[in-house]
């Protein structure tokens, strides 16, 4: 059997990342008939992107490889180790842009009819929008690029030019020849522009190359519903393409009705038309959305923060990988949705997969802490410097290390290479699962207490607004109309006082971030007044007109009123909005983003899953540790280092503390054996050892 995974855009590559990381837990498996796990031997994956400088696809590219270097290690010693089974291929597919229009307006250049269709049907700004920068959010261009790119695939192929597309066809192909079950999971959003437009482009063009091998070449998508909100954009949008949370929805309804329309799911094994034997939709009600801490549409920017969903996305991967969909197995051809049964975030939330993703992907994280408080500084030491007083006293360096010292330089840097490795591939986990936690769904959580004066910010910004333009149409009015003094004012300096103390706590961003929410809710408003103002003047020039006989004068009257009413209404609208706008330029002017925080806005949330306190003293070494020389302080490293070696049983969130302490997973961690010779065994034995030391059976 072969597995294949295709991750298309952004979204797509985040959960790429998030397979890295189940590969290193061995969370992709068979069972066998007595329900033995066995982690599958291969999955190859292919990045389909078009902003090649997308910071999520960096990311998962070099967890990857991180992780298939540590993999390999532990091939090629023949170590039994806790994890680290799935061999991981990953090829990004280059799309020969350079060699391509780069944009539709470039590609209508030189063909009248095409340019005029294009211009009836896209912006200045769509048409000229690059495809090396992504889609921003824009299907219908990334479905014109897709269907370019695709047809003329075979073309590359019969030329011999380098392509990794062809080439995974190709292995597809040779795989099928050999009977063997080849099973194909796309995966991606269905809201946002390479996703929405790529998925279905490339599912059909399988479908179609392979279609003479329905009996054993399954196809599959994990298909993201809306599930986060962006921030509001700040860029002028008449120049500039932007994404909106807002019409997050509107899309993924849009293009689940294209799916619906062209059989997205076969209706059984023989089914020559439909698309997919198992579809998974993955995504949240609108209650549960997090606004991302930093969001970019695209290039080496876009580095958004993990999330829950996307861990989720990939135990899918490893359902469907898993599951039969031919024979005595077709009736598994279906949809499917992911239905969460808890009201909060825990182990027990993993259903039947609890004890192993405790194990697992707990224990990864508990020889992470290890490694970064313990390991790493001691084998950095000892390898770079030859610290040979360090290492005569550390257990672990003589048990796996004792022939260092006689290594020539090029195996010596081969070590350095592979410790290092380790340490990447840690640290991008112990950062996936930072910002994993710190997504958290807030229906799943407690809100934090800078997310609760955010909240507190808003609403009162709101008040302060609405108090202001009260007291400015007092101010405009006539005299007698007024009338006495009620308290306008007091109001707005006690809320005015109030929002120059949330300010500090929450910060300038967060401020300028409400500031921008504000003018889009009210610029809503504002359109959803002047449509109803539209029909209500429609209205009455219909009474007027061929309509009077339906209505009688004194309605008429009162029609008119109304819309008297709503125009007053619009205006304040009106004057509330310039106050926001005002209130945003005078924050820019201020350099108000400047200004810092009081409360840490950047931990994770609580949880049932590990502790907050360890995960954050983990993300702060990290910090540290990347940090330029002159900037570490040692003080706090060693700080941070002794909070995870006293914490290390209890960084995994159970009904009570592991029982393993670091000091004893140190010493046993010493009590290993090294297998065979040469820098990958010493290397390969002592991460062997070190998982080994910290993985505890179940305790939840």
């Amino acid at each position: 059997m072969s597995n294949y995974l295709i991750a298309v855009g952004g979204t797509g590559n985040k959960i790429l990342e998030a397979l890295v990381y189940a590969c290193a837990a061995d969370a992709l498996y068979t069972l066998d008939a007595q329900g033995r796990r066995t982690p599958l031997p291969e999955v190859r994956a292919l990045i389909v992107d078009v902003d090649a400088a997308c910071g999520n696809t960096t990311r998962a590219k070099q967890a990857a490889e991180h992780y298939e270097r540590v993999r390999s290690a532990f091939e090629t010693a023949g170590v039994s180790r806790r994890g680290f089974h799935t061999a991981l291929t990953v090829e990004r597919w280059n799309m020969n842009l350079a060699k391509r229009s780069a944009s539709i307006a470039g590609m209508t250049l030189n063909h009248r009819r095409d340019r005029l269709l294009a211009e009836s049907l896209f912006s200045r700004t769509e048409a000229e929008l690059e495809y090396s920068e992504g889609f921003r959010g824009h299907p219908d261009l990334g479905v014109l690029f897709f269907a370019d790119l695709l047809n003329h695939l075979g073309e590359r192929a019969a030329q011999g030019q380098p392509d990794e597309m062809v080439d995974l066809l190709d292995q597809i192909q040779r795989d099928l020849d050999a009977l063997e079950t080849v099973k194909v999971m796309l995966v991606g959003s269905i809201f946002g522009g390479t996703g929405a437009s790529g998925i279905p482009s490339i599912s059909r063009y399988l479908r179609q190359c392979f279609s003479k091998y329905a009996d054993h070449f399954v196809l599959s998508s994990v298909m993201m519903l809306p599930y986060y909100d962006v921030p509001p954009a700040t860029v002028d949008e008449t120049l500039e393409i932007v994404v909106k949370s807002s019409q997050f929805l509107d899309k993924a309804r849009t293009a689940l009705q294209y799916y619906g329309m062209e059989g997205m799911i076969r209706s059984g094994e023989d089914d020559p038309d439909g698309l997919y034997d198992a579809l998974y939709l993955l995504g949240l009600p609108r209650d549960a959305f997090v606004t991302t801490r930093v969001y970019s549409t695209g290039s080496q920017t876009q580095e958004n923060d993990a999330h829950l969903l996307e861990w989720l996305a990939v135990r899918c991967a490893s359902i469907f990988f898993r599951t039969g969909f031919r024979g005595a197995d077709a009736h598994n051809i279906d949809c499917y949705y992911y239905q969460w049964h808890s009201h909060d975030v825990s182990w027990a939330c993993f259903d039947e997969e609890g004890a192993l993703y405790h194990n697992t992907f707990g224990g990864l994280i508990k020889a992470s802490a290890l490694f970064f408080c313990e390991c790493y500084p001691t084998l950095r030491a000892c390898v770079r410097r030859d610290e040979r007083r360090l290492s005569r006293t550390v257990n672990y360096w003589t048990t796996y290390f004792y022939d260092a010292r006689k290594l020539g330089a090029g195996k010596r840097a081969e070590l350095e290479k592979l410790i290092d490795s380790l340490y990447r591939l840690m640290a991008f986990y112990t950062n996936w699962m930072w910002q994993v936690l710190r997504t958290l769904p807030p229906t799943l959580r407690p809100e934090r207490e800078i997310e609760l004066k955010t909240h507190e910010l808003q609403a009162v910004y709101r008040k302060l607004v609405d108090t202001q333009a009260e007291s400015l149409g007092r101010e405009s009015a006539p005299a007698s109309a007024t009338g006495e003094d009620d308290g306008t004012q007091d109001e707005y300096k006690r809320l005015k006082a109030k929002l120059d103390e949330l300010i500090p706590a929450v910060g300038g961003h967060a401020f300028l971030n409400a500031l921008q929410a504000e003018r889009e809710f009210r610029a809503q408003r504002m359109e959803a007044q002047r449509q109803a103002l539209k029909e209500q003047n429609g209205s009455i020039a219909r009474w007027e007109g061929e309509d009077q006989h339906l209505i009688d004068p004194k309605a008429l009257r009162q029609e008119k009123s109304r819309r008297d009413t709503m125009l007053r209404a619009l205006a304040g609208m009106e004057d509330r909005a310039a106050l926001v706008e005002a209130d945003i330029v005078r924050a820019v002017e201020k350099h108000v983003a400047d200004v810092t925080p009081a409360l840490r806005d950047d931990e994770p949330s609580p949880n049932n899953l590990f502790s907050p306190t360890g995960l954050n003293a983990m993300h702060d070494l990290l910090a540290l540790y990347g940090a330029e020389a002159e900037e570490r302080d040692p003080k706090a490293m060693e700080a941070l280092r002794r909070a995870l070696w006293d914490g290390l049983n209890r960084i995994v969130t159970q009904r009570v503390p592991d029982c393993v302490t670091a000091a004893q997973a140190v010493a046993g961690l010493g009590g290993g054996t090294r297998v065979g010779e040469g820098p990958q065994a010493a290397f390969a034995s002592f991460t062997a050892a070190l998982l080994a030391a910290v993985m505890e059976e179940e305790n939840v």
